[in-house]
């Protein structure tokens, strides 16, 4: 093969490296300047989890894939809501993925948390869960068997009760409610009670008071 026909091939697969790099490094460009780091933290109260995604207690990072297709409060709103879906079936289209401890509806649209320090406290100005005005109740509470209210599936096992405006609602009723409401497997709670499934919330008609359950 005559030489400058080797050194012109030599020249064009240098080109040709030179292009594939720089297209890398602009798609990469592109990525980092499409994911932004929301300036406020999120604070996660006591351990938790969305579906097998494991959430400890602490301060957390959210990171939007798309800020143009997903805004930091948006994200926000919706991590609180995801943490109080009862099994991790997400509503609209969302994935839980566990992986990277993130939430995700498109490509474009999603968000990842990531846990900075392991206390409750501190960290910014942010949005937490449990809300204010909610409260985890101390110990837990035990279905001795599979078990449903209406549509709500109990597995069997220990659950976490959350009370919702805790001044007009103590923990040891709502425990006795839940105890209750569980004689009533078809779902016919008393009038002045509706259940909301996705959330396994209990809540008195006309006032925005009552419990949350969750396996713990």
């Amino acid at each position: 093969m005559p030489a400058i026909a080797v050194h012109t091939r030599r020249a064009l697969i240098a080109a040709i490296t030179v292009l594939a790099t720089a297209v890398a490094l602009f798609a990469a460009a592109d990525r980092a300047d499409a994911e932004s780091n929301c300036p406020n933290t999120f604070r996660v109260l006591h351990n938790d989890h969305i579906g097998k995604l494991s959430l400890r207690a602490g301060t957390y990072r959210i990171t939007v894939i798309n800020k143009d297709k997903l805004s930091c409060q948006r994200a926000s709103d919706l991590f609180t809501k995801f943490l109080q879906d009862y099994d991790g079936k997400l509503p609209n289209g969302w994935k839980v993925k566990v992986r990277q401890s993130g939430f995700q509806k498109s490509p474009q649209k999603g968000f990842f948390v990531r846990r900075l320090s392991g206390t409750g406290g501190g960290g910014g100005s942010g949005d937490r869960h449990p809300a204010r005005g909610e409260r985890i109740c101390p110990g837990t509470f035990q279905v001795q068997h599979n078990d449903h209210i209406g549509r709500l599936q109990l597995p069997k096992g220990p659950y976490k009760i959350t009370v919702i405006h805790r001044q007009r609602i103590s923990c040891g009723k709502a425990s006795k409610l839940f105890a209750k409401f569980l004689e009533l497997p078809e779902g016919n709670l008393p009038s002045t009670w509706k259940l909301e499934v996705q959330s396994a919330t209990f809540k008195k008609k006309g006032a925005h008071r009552g419990f949350r359950v969750k396996q713990a």
